[in-house]
């Protein structure tokens, strides 16, 4: 056996175990996350000099997943504990209201529920004090990623995520721009519009008011929670899946107090064993969440088990994000609404979830422009979070968040390009499927075969194969611009 194939062995087995480990503190199995003990025994792994050389063997696509994966892993090794201790301090906080000690992570479903707008804002105070509390730590952290990309050879950490992870930024920033600008007019008219609709005056309007409005109470008769897990099975049996059948694909829907309100997916071993992880509650924000998680499910059991790891589980994750945005945004297709939920007249929801689309690409798109200042000088970021999220969005932003809304190493970016992968993968599907793709076996046969080959391609790759010129946001500009 050679010293890389030793190491990708090396690798899965934490890779294994560290995902367990989340899947049993997200899904509320245990209390505490504590991941330093995993990075321990499998320290070996990340060793400034194992990153070094694996540096210098990226010459081919395999070495390139594992260079980037090692040298990350890295980067997380040497600040685990920081890591820890905010994602169990975040998870043990608890604030009073009226009475009761409500855990922190409760806090934003009560938002998103909550009809009057003073008791929303009251409650995102709340929440944002205490997201505040572990801002210093957070600094430190990001203080300690910044360092030590320099001390591997890179001008600064942005420049170690776009070289190693193959982000192309300064297009894809380029595209978010101009994304931003042609959206600009029809996002303002339809804030306005669905601000005024739930009694929230444009220039008092904040994050938590926008939470409630996208919570969409007024459709939960549409998405019952019962129907839930039937909808997800029926649209796969459209597609030809039966998620009966599925073995390696579990779904853990078992209430427990400590688990995540917000489905999620844990691919622990790929494609052996899948979690599915849900706390069904109903409503369109539920069913979204579900169908999400369900396009990552659905990848990752799918994949050849005989691929090599860096193929199985490394890559462009921009990939699974399309695949997941694929299912997650079922629900705008009212053939869908119609075919699996019954529902005959579903404009007014749809319209609220096109805006809700249009809002997350902003979102992100302003959040890249924000993380590209972040990574490379601190100070001042939070101000500049402020500032260009509420140029995009056109609503107070609460200047605590602003190092607690950020995803490590760009992930920013990977959502952006899982977004225009999933506009493109969506138009080919249509185009050679019919606008009920869902329905249709050879649609599932075709993305079987592309779950089959995990992330070894990238999204261009698949693009040019489906015949377009590459990669472009110019297909989900178009939709978005047409609301």
């Amino acid at each position: 056996m050679s010293m890389i194939e030793d190491f990708e062995q090396q690798a899965e087995a934490f890779h294994q175990e560290l995902y367990r480990e989340y899947y049993l503190a997200e899904a509320g199995l245990k209390e505490q996350l504590s991941i330093t003990p995993i990075y321990e025994r499998y320290a070996l792994l990340f060793g400034a000099d194992v990153v070094r050389e694996l540096l210098t063997l990226t010459n081919d696509r395999r070495g390139r997943y594992l260079a980037e994966w090692v040298t990350l892993e890295y980067l997380e090794n040497l600040v685990k504990g920081v890591t820890e201790d905010i994602s169990n301090a975040m998870r043990q906080a608890t604030v009073e209201w009226e009475g009761q000690h409500v855990p922190y992570h409760n806090l934003r479903p009560m938002i998103s529920n909550e009809p009057d707008m003073s008791r929303r804002h009251r409650l995102d105070e709340l929440e944002r004090e205490i997201t505040a509390s572990e801002n210093t730590r957070r600094e430190q952290r990001f203080r300690s990623l910044h360092d030590e990309a320099r001390g591997l050879g890179f001008d600064n950490y942005l420049a170690l995520c776009d070289q190693l992870r193959g982000l192309n930024l300064v297009s894809l920033t380029e595209q978010m721009r101009i994304l931003l600008d042609e959206t600009r007019d029809v996002f303002f008219r339809r804030l306005e519009r669905f601000l005024n609709s739930i009694e929230v005056p444009t220039e008092r309007a904040g994050t938590p008011d926008v939470l409630y409005l996208f919570r969409g109470r007024t459709f939960d008769a549409l998405f019952p929670k019962e129907a839930m897990i039937p909808a997800l099975t029926t649209t796969l049996a459209g597609m030809g899946i039966d998620l009966t059948q599925q073995d390696n694909l579990e779904l853990d829907i078992e209430p427990r107090p400590l688990k995540s309100p917000r489905a999620f997916c844990v691919p622990i071993r790929i494609p052996e064993e899948v979690k599915l992880v849900i706390k069904p509650i109903g409503g369109p924000a539920d069913y979204a969440s579900l169908l999400h998680e369900a396009g990552h499910a659905e990848h990752f059991s799918n994949v050849d088990p005989g691929m090599p790891f860096p193929f199985k589980r490394l890559g462009d994750n921009s990939l699974t994000e399309a695949y997941a945005f694929l299912f997650h945004y079922l629900p705008l297709n009212h053939h869908w609404l119609q075919r699996i939920l019954g529902v005959e007249d579903g404009g007014a929801y749809i319209k609220l979830a096109r805006f809700q689309r249009l809002w997350l690409l902003r979102r992100y798109s302003s959040k890249l422009l924000y993380e590209l200042e972040l990574h490379t000088e601190l100070e001042e970021a939070e101000q500049r979070y402020v500032s260009l999220l509420g140029d995009a969005l056109g609503v107070a932003i609460g200047a605590e968040n602003y190092l607690a809304d950020v995803d490590d190493a760009f992930y920013c970016a990977q959502y952006l390009r899982g977004w225009i992968f999933e506009a493109q993968l969506r138009r080919f599907l249509e185009n050679r499927f019919g606008a009920e793709w869902f329905s249709s076996s050879e649609a599932g046969e075709y993305l079987i075969s592309l779950w089959r080959q995990g992330q070894q391609f990238r999204p261009e790759e698949l693009a040019i194969s489906m015949g377009y010129d590459g990669l472009h946001s110019k297909y989900l500009a178009e939709e978005l611009a047409s609301m």
